[in-house]
């Protein structure tokens, strides 16, 4: 006998009443022509339809056949086989070694990869993902047939046969290298299916054809065995003949489309329809459904998973890995410190992160803690460099050192405790240290070593463990969801972007040359995704739901419910009415945000700052987040040097110059130790190094410039008297409110003082408030804290310096700062008075004072509702 017997499944039949036929059929069948029912052979075309199938044969009492998949039942025969060494293991982190090395001894690689690494690396995912179809599309072929298959294969991916010859150039060079490492590959352990006997061979063909299982039915066939296809499947021209009925919906957004399928599938729970399958095509959208209903309480099974990468176990490993280069800068250290801390090491690490943005503590005792903090920070790095060195090394030593790296860490528990974190270990092979043998001693540089664990961990998955018999809800992928007997169906991102387009084939292997190797092209793929989808159309309950726009981009229905309208159009039927997704709103009561007034009265600073006195005139409200909550943004970490960084070295090295100014030398002298002083400033700051290279390329014509502006303020008789003035007093009428700051420089010229305040940046803004004298807050508060001293002086003065023009030392003079400053401490003292009151500190919300206020979240600028003129904030 070599035929192969069919019995098409009718397509009215649901999921269940497939599973009650099924084994009435096939057992029929066997009976009929007097074969052996245990030593039959049912192949399924998924795993997920085990249970199921078997559940349908203990039913109906008596022997059962074997049921499995082909590569179950290949498993059950043997150990797998040995990958040869070399050869494509079906791993994509481990052939993502072997491919590069592969790559790396032809002519030009070496080059080519330096000069351009992105396009390198994807040349060798793009390398592995036809390598791993090749040695599919072999391996599904019997063995008998396997060494023609391969001679047919190189002909023409060689270009010397099939309709679409193989390009030239460097696609066809990695396609005809793929097709060379895949059939390095040996036999699977799938062969034995070919040479094992059975009383009989069935297939259950169920969401497209089961390429390696039909090809097991066709030789047993052929060896005289009798076989029979069971075909649930519609024909490949009418998949939707059978014209379903789904329902469809249709909503707005996306938001309003995870609120209807969590409704719906709560709906469908109600009234008593479970498990219900909800289909992850857009994992986006599903994991805010999947949110909704865990707020529910509902028992959710989620069998299509996370990227392991997306794991928290993950995110720490890579944090620490990223922290030990010797390039990571502050910001990927403290990472990698949060990353491995345990929690009783959360204040050390605060207190380091503190000092790494704001500065040394003021007070003793929150000195001692930055000590510890840097002692147990120090400790911490020498670990780090230790591990990090040497820079390159075999792969197994790099493993056996990671795992020695994680264990030492003080959060060494989470990789025992942790579920995911054990599978984050697994795919690492952190047991045994050991990736494979033919690439355990490939050397890898430190950040190649890291690039192969963040892509071992990309191509991982994490499923967590869950009860499926207790799941009230299985969010599953469409492939795995046909033919399961489930309560009801919820498909949301049924939309043409999202919802019928066939999965891409390798980039290698386009359809011209698939179609030539006798494998799926576009055409092909889709049929099969359409086939499935028509199985899941079985289920008595299905809801398609799908958003009408994304952002401006206008979503139409997926291809799949275009096909099935024309199905039922064909067949005389009404067409299915897509209507709005029912939601449930509720009707709140307007609550406008006004600008906020809160009133500070007994917790107002006892002493104010230049820039906090700016800031209350600016914006009340601002003062009231900066000095009354004490709200500050953390400071960046990872910025190159910037403008901040280079007013701050010139500050230092000016103080120093002129602290240590020597008489008698030359312009030129006094350049070169200036120049020298920046350097020294620059290196103790930790801000040496390559960033700093534009700071020292300007410094020469800097202090050219400097110096000559000295020069002449010399000869008008100024000398400079002390800078970085840390000023405090308390003035009188100030009733006890304190004045401090950093006055940057005082020169003196006999009895009259003047007072110095560098500056870096653009002097437009300031020009324009030295013209109106009493705008200017930084002077006249400088001035109101040296007139408020125990020894004013006679006469003061005072100006801007700005030490950015090419053309010069820029002074900018106040016209009268102590006018100024008599001014600003009678308006603060009425102000003070004021604010000790209750007067609200109102955030105004006006001018350009808001475009860069890191207050503007807090005081909600952007959600104010609009006062009607004429009224008053409540």
């Amino acid at each position: 006998m070599d035929t192969i017997e069919q019995i098409h499944l009718p397509q009215r039949w649901q999921a269940a009443e497939v599973w009650r036929q099924l084994p009435v059929l096939a057992l029929e069948w066997l009976r009929r022509r007097d074969l052996s029912v245990r030593d039959a052979v049912l192949l399924l075309p998924s795993a997920d339809l085990l249970p199921p199938a078997r559940q349908a044969f203990a039913l109906q009492g008596g022997w059962q056949p074997r049921i499995e998949t082909p590569r179950t039942l290949a498993d059950s025969l043997g150990p797998a086989p040995e990958v040869p060494a070399g050869a494509p293991t079906g791993d994509v982190a481990i052939d993502r070694l072997l491919a590069t090395a592969l790559l790396a001894p032809l002519s030009g690689v070496a080059d080519w990869r330096r000069r351009d690494p992105a396009a390198f690396e994807q040349a060798i995912g793009d390398l592995v993902q036809a390598a791993h179809a090749l040695k599919r599309a072999a391996q599904a072929q019997p063995p008998a047939a396997r060494s023609d298959w391969w001679r047919a294969a190189r002909r023409v991916v060689e270009g010397h046969a099939g309709p679409a010859p193989m390009a030239q150039g460097l696609s066809g060079d990695l396609a005809r290298l793929a097709l060379a490492w895949a059939a390095m590959a040996g036999d699977p352990a799938t062969d034995r299916l070919f040479g094992w006997r059975a009383s009989a061979w069935m297939q259950l063909c169920a969401g497209g054809d089961d390429v390696l299982g039909s090809a097991v039915l066709r030789n047993a066939a052929q060896a005289g065995m009798p076989a029979l296809r069971l075909v649930a499947d519609a024909p490949d021209d009418a998949p939707f003949a059978a014209a379903p009925s789904p329902t469809l919906w249709r909503a707005a957004e996306a938001e309003e489309e995870a609120l209807a399928a969590a409704g719906a599938v709560i709906q469908h729970l109600t009234e008593g329809r479970s498990p219900v399958a909800l289909v992850a095509e857009d994992r986006l959208l599903v994991r805010r459904i999947r949110a909704l209903l865990e707020r529910a309480r509902l028992h959710v099974a989620d069998e299509s998973g996370w990227t392991l990468s997306t794991t928290r176990a993950a995110a720490h490993l890579m944090a620490v890995l990223r922290a030990v280069r010797p390039s990571a800068r502050p910001d990927a250290q403290l990472d990698g410190l949060k990353a491995e801390a345990a929690p009783e090491a959360a204040d050390w690490i605060d207190a380091l992160e503190a000092y790494w943005r704001r500065g040394q503590p003021a007070d003793e005792a929150r000195g001692a803690r930055l000590q510890q903090a840097l002692a147990q920070w120090e400790q911490t790095r020498d670990r780090w460099q230790a591990w990090a060195t040497p820079p390159r090394r075999a792969l197994a030593a790099w493993l056996q050192a990671l795992r020695g790296l994680l264990l030492e860490a003080p959060s060494a528990g989470r990789w025992r405790a942790d579920p995911a974190a054990r599978a984050v270990w697994q795919a690492l092979r952190l047991d045994s240290a050991s990736a494979r043998g033919d690439v355990d001693a490939m050397p890898l540089h430190l950040d190649d070593f890291i690039a192969w664990v963040d892509a071992t961990l990309a191509a991982g998955s994490y499923i967590a463990a869950v009860d499926r018999e207790a799941a009230q809800v299985v969010i599953t992928p469409l492939a795995r969801a046909i033919l399961r007997p489930f309560g009801a169906v919820v498909v949301p991102g049924a939309d043409e972007r999202t919802l019928g387009p066939p999965p891409a084939a390798p980039s290698l292997l386009g359809d011209a040359l698939l179609r030539a190797l006798g494998q799926p092209d576009r055409e092909t793929r889709a049929l099969r995704g359409a086939l499935a989808f028509a199985q899941l159309l079985r289920e008595p309950q299905v809801l398609l739901l799908r958003r009408v726009a994304e952002g401006d981009e206008h979503l139409g229905p997926s291809p799949w419910i275009a096909r099935l309208q024309l199905a039922r159009h064909a067949q005389g039927l009404p067409l299915l009415e897509e209507t709005s997704a029912p939601l449930h709103w509720r009707t709140l009561q307007p609550a406008p945000v006004f600008p906020p007034r809160p009133s500070a009265a007994g917790a107002l600073p006892p002493a104010i700052s230049a820039s906090a006195l700016e800031a209350l005139r600016t914006c009340p409200y601002r003062f009231y987040a900066r000095s009354v909550l004490r709200l500050f943004e953390a400071e960046e970490l990872a910025q190159d040097p910037g403008k901040r960084d280079y007013g701050t070295l010139l500050h230092a090295a000016l103080q120093r110059f002129h602290d240590q100014r020597v008489e008698g030398q030359s312009p030129a002298q006094e350049a070169a130790r200036l120049i020298a002083l920046a350097d020294d400033v620059a290196a103790e700051s930790g801000l040496d190094g390559p960033a700093m290279l534009p700071f020292r390329a300007g410094m020469g014509d800097f202090a050219a410039r400097y110096l000559h502006w000295l020069l002449q303020r010399d000869a008008q008789g100024w000398s400079y008297l002390q800078g970085e003035v840390e000023a405090r007093c308390a003035p009188p009428m100030l009733g006890g409110l304190q004045l401090q700051g950093r006055i940057d420089r005082i020169d003196r010229k006999g009895a009259e003082r003047q007072l110095i305040d560098y500056k870096t940046g653009s002097q437009a803004g300031l020009k324009e408030k030295l013209r109106e004298p009493l705008e200017d807050t930084q002077l006249a508060f400088y001035a109101a804290q040296v007139l408020s001293s125990d020894h004013p002086p006679d006469a003061l003065v005072a100006c801007y310096l700005g030490l950015d023009e090419r053309d010069g030392i820029a002074e900018l003079p106040h016209p009268d700062v102590a006018a100024s400053a008599e001014a600003l401490l009678q308006g603060l003292a009425g102000e003070w008075s004021r604010l000790q009151a209750g007067e609200p500190l109102q955030a105004l919300g006006e001018g350009m004072a808001c475009d860069f206020c890191e207050a503007r979240g807090l005081c909600r600028r952007d959600h104010w509702a609009a006062m009607p003129e004429g009224t008053d904030q409540p």
